[in-house]
């Protein structure tokens, strides 16, 4: 038997194990003791070709070797497929050898493993072309002044700390066509979006950090906040408690939510970045789901009016199946934020519609599936704080789109919007809405 000790492999003795042609006689570890049995069997295997080195596939020269860097050479053997019947005798003897070292490296190897498939990259690019009243909260739409082009990527990063926990960032940067130059996210070149990690709390989920925030149907809220998430599923029932604050600045379609630090407002409203909401959806039957979110915000001041409290906010909708191609979701949302008004002294609208109606749907790994949809929205500014689909937020009107998939992993999408904004946001009164988008985006 082999003492805790080390065994030493010179570099010409080495060189004639990795071509497999040393013999019992030449004597591949010089400097192991003669009499061990270990030097026949080593040798054995090199001159069969079935030890090969080091998991890099070299000797790594003259050096000192461990029982562990011997047991790596073992394992190597040992994973060898087809051994023939005296070679695979002597690695069960090897084996039984530096058992410890193996059961260790068996280990090692297992979580290098896991390793190698421990990061997922993945990501969107996105080339876009707006033209019109972009968000509805322009002074005035103007096609020749308001269209706009970008190149958009976004870089999803997941990395699993254990069998429980995943740390999560996204990273986004966007050009501008028009100015020819970055000008997003505040006119920084590359914004970290998100960053959180998520796993296993109890038999829930707990998300905690800087995440994307949604409400039952995002009417209420989609974008980020920093804080924590608490989702649940039981059954046909799930949901969700989150707390966290909102961006220092996130417009509500003519109104910014700021820090009562800060000055910026539109419509006379200062409003606070704290934010929590309980949501709930439950599914009525394999082909109908409603839902219902309830949402809080603290520190909202509305300047020269007196008010400075917190405002609620609600959600209820649903969404169906009606045929094998059609689907129609609906959504209510509204405040308790009343009596501000806009630029021409009406009051700023709480409440808020959006239905949607859709033709089969598409799937980006499906080449040449498409989706043809219309939308019907009637969305008072004070009815969301920042909706999943950005353009309807202010806006009474139609829209009317398709989505189709003409490669792998590539989808085209070309809609155009029509109506008139809710609130007016200039003294000239209440502009009309017209949005034409087209857009190609690329998974990775």
């Amino acid at each position: 038997m082999f003492n805790k000790s080390t065994l030493t492999i010179t570099t010409s003795a080495l060189v004639l194990m990795s071509t497999g042609v040393a013999g019992a006689a030449s004597n591949p570890f010089s400097d192991v003791p003669q009499d061990s049995w270990a030097y026949d069997a080593v040798a054995t295997l090199a001159a069969d070709g079935v030890i090969d080195g080091f998991p890099d596939g070299t000797y790594q020269g003259n050096k000192t070797m461990t029982r562990y860097e011997m047991a790596q050479i073992v394992a190597r053997a040992m994973a060898k497929e087809d051994l023939q019947k005296a070679d695979k005798a002597i690695v069960d003897k090897l084996a039984a050898e530096f058992a410890e070292e193996l059961d260790n490296l068996g280990v090692r190897v297992a979580d290098l493993e896991k390793k190698s498939d421990n990061v997922k990259f993945t990501g969107t690019a996105r080339l876009r072309y707006d033209d019109g009243d972009i968000n509805a909260t322009n002074p005035k739409a103007d096609w020749d002044k308001d269209s706009a082009s970008h190149a958009h990527i976004e870089y999803w990063i997941k990395g699993k700390v254990n069998d429980n926990w995943t740390g999560v960032s996204q990273i986004e940067t966007e050009y501008n066509m028009k100015s020819d130059s970055i000008t997003a996210y505040g006119d920084k070149d590359i914004q970290v979006n998100k960053i959180y990690a998520e796993g296993n709390f109890g038999d829930s989920m707990l998300k905690v950090g800087r995440y994307g925030e949604f409400s039952s149907y995002g009417r209420i809220i989609d974008t980020e906040i920093s804080g924590a998430e608490y989702t649940f599923e039981a059954g046909d029932l799930s949901g969700a408690l989150t707390y966290g604050r909102l961006k220092d600045s996130r417009t509500l379609a003519g109104t910014t939510f700021e820090n009562p630090k800060d000055t910026k407002e539109t419509f006379g409203a200062y409003l606070g970045t704290e934010y929590s909401s309980a949501r709930l959806k439950y599914n009525l039957s394999p082909v109908t789901s409603i839902g219902a979110t309830y949402g809080r915000l603290n520190e909202v001041t509305v300047k020269d009016q007196g008010f400075k409290d917190s405002v609620n906010i609600w959600e209820a909708g649903f969404n169906t199946k009606l045929a094998d191609n059609l689907t129609l979701m609906a959504a209510y949302s509204k405040s308790d934020l009343d009596g501000v008004t806009d630029s021409v002294g009406s009051e700023v609208v709480n409440d808020g519609w959006f239905s949607e109606l859709r033709y089969k749907q598409h799937n980006p790994s499906d080449v040449g599936s498409f989706a043809i949809f219309t939308n019907y929205r009637n969305v008072g500014a004070f009815s969301t704080i920042d909706a999943t689909v950005d353009y309807t937020e202010n806006v009474r009107g139609w829209t009317l789109g398709f989505d189709y998939v003409p490669m792998e992993n590539t989808t085209i999408e070309v809609f155009y919007t029509t109506g008139t904004q809710v609130n007016a946001t200039s003294t000239e009164g209440r502009q009309d809405v017209d949005i034409f988008r087209a857009q190609m985006e690329f998974y990775f």
